[in-house]
């Protein structure tokens, strides 16, 4: 289809965008200002989001994005902070950044590997504060950017994110957006999670429908496009923006909503339902959420990776298809009961593990499935032990170093077969009752690794101090599963 006038305008605006980028690209690779965190420094410290204010525009036949950031800062380290390191999409270019009264900040730009992961690549950015930004204080900059978006298949098999009539993904995996870091995941990863407020707006052709986890502000069409604008329901951590020809469910009492593909319409009822009654459940289990406003769920295709944050879940198709993927949803739904990891690099069996054993507690409680824990629990013991058999390295690490070593994939398998054993050995309601109490003890402070095994050895089970002794601060337990242990003789073990 020949593009119409509006059209042109806007390949010309991305021309124009990306031919600047490039220019200033040119005299901006010898940095003039100091030259901020390292990648290689583990305890570098950066400027936390306060807020993002984030207006993208699409050119579905380029599949590509025009981006105008607006990020508030606030320093709270001890000490002034004078650059801000961000790191975009690989072949995303900045044009323009300023201060909030429009002044220009010098700034640098060049494709990064990152050093402790060689397949991921970044265009890395410095931008000189003028002046610095003391300590306890707040300043912000405006980033212009554009290009295309084609996501991480080398480095993320499930981060696709892209630009597409079919379906548009922008999200925090594929960097689509100016995010503070280096290019090193374990720096990154032990700066921690920051919550931050964000106002986004997407537009893209009519009649496609932009999802998102936050309140919709403004829905607005012009000459054949949409603009949708959405404000954040509570803080978050990430920001994820869908588009595609979405049908949209909502609950009754508008504190849920369910964007689904037209073709998964019946699926996403029964969705509803599902979260409704999960939700209900999980309440029951550990408690109320301290503040809740609503969820949203997003479905996305297979292979596109099920995540969940405190307002949203975006969830693969699977769970829209069919009953027997729903379990999927409720692995994403229980991680709302999270306890912040305070450690640097936490090894995630408690959030992970808990959650790949309560998404078959749940089938068998909701769905009436019976034996599906050990069912699971079971088909997981031949596949860690092909994995340690392969891998003689993962076998010698305990799980309590998992983040340490990048070894957090066998945390949820290896997690599920902890909580297993935990669960065994408690019974069903001190289990619960424990799990509970660790949320509503720490949900406020977030707690460490070992301070959630101590939290559950202070019940004084005997038998706990053996689980935790061979499956988390030894690697006796991957030794027992590489043996070909059964699943009967791990329960006699811990009897």
């Amino acid at each position: 289809m020949k593009a119409g006038p509006m059209k042109s305008s806007r390949q010309k605006l991305l021309t124009v965008l990306l031919l600047a980028a490039a220019a200033l690209a040119a005299d901006c690779r010898k940095p003039s200002r100091p030259a901020g965190p390292s990648p290689a420094d583990p305890a570098a410290v950066f400027p936390e989001p306060v807020r993002y204010d984030l207006e993208i525009d699409t050119d579905y036949e380029q599949g590509t994005l025009a981006g105008d950031c607006s990020l508030t800062i606030r320093n709270a380290t001890d000490t002034s902070i004078a650059v801000v390191p961000l790191n975009l999409y690989r072949l995303m270019e900045v044009a323009s950044v300023t201060d909030a009264a429009g002044k220009a900040l010098e700034f640098t730009q060049d494709v990064r590997i990152f050093e402790d992961w060689r397949e991921l690549q970044v265009n890395h950015i410095r931008v000189a504060l003028e002046p610095p930004v003391p300590p306890g204080k707040e300043t912000a900059l405006r980033v212009r950017y554009a290009g295309p978006l084609l996501g991480y298949a080398e480095a993320m098999r499930y981060v696709k994110d892209r630009v597409g009539r079919d379906l548009t993904l922008i999200r925090s995996d594929s960097f689509a957006f100016p995010e503070i870091g280096v290019p090193s995941w374990k720096t990154n990863r032990a700066s921690g999670l920051k919550e931050f407020d964000y106002r986004v707006s997407l537009t893209v052709p009519s009649p496609i429908v932009v999802a998102n986890a936050g309140n919709l502000v403004s829905r607005t069409e012009k000459d054949g496009r949409t603009t949708f604008v959405y404000e954040s329901r509570v803080p978050s951590w990430r920001i994820d923006l869908a588009a595609a020809e979405y049908a949209m469910l909502e609950s009754e009492d508008g504190r849920f909503r369910i964007f689904a593909f037209p073709a998964d319409t019946d699926g996403a009822r029964e969705l509803l339902k599902s979260l409704e009654a999960s939700l209900a459940l999980f309440s029951r289990w550990f408690g109320p959420l301290p503040v809740f406003r609503g969820l949203t769920v997003i479905e996305i295709p297979a292979g596109y990776g099920s995540q969940a944050d405190v307002a949203a879940i975006i969830q693969e198709a699977a769970a829209f298809k069919d009953a027997d993927g729903r379990y999927t949803f409720y692995h994403e739904l229980s991680h709302l009961w999270n306890v912040t990891a305070n450690d640097p690099l936490p090894p995630r069996f408690e959030s992970e593990g808990l959650a790949m054993f309560l998404q078959h507690l749940v089938q068998e409680k909701l769905e009436g499935k019976a034996g599906a824990v050990e069912a699971a629990v079971a088909a997981s013991l031949p596949r860690l032990a092909k994995n340690f058999g392969e891998h003689a390295d993962w076998a010698k690490t305990p799980m309590i170093d998992y983040g340490r070593a990048d070894l957090t994939d066998l945390s949820y398998r290896m997690g599920q077969i902890l909580f297993y054993l935990l669960y065994d050995a408690l019974g069903e309601e001190a289990f619960l009752e424990t799990n509970a109490g660790f949320f509503r003890d720490h949900r406020a402070t977030g707690a460490t690794a070992r301070q959630f095994v101590e939290y559950f050895q202070g019940r004084g089970e005997a038998a706990l101090g053996r689980i935790f002794e061979d499956w988390v601060f030894t690697p006796k337990a991957a030794e027992l599963i590489t043996a070909g242990i059964s699943l009967e003789d791990l329960r006699r073990r811990y009897r």
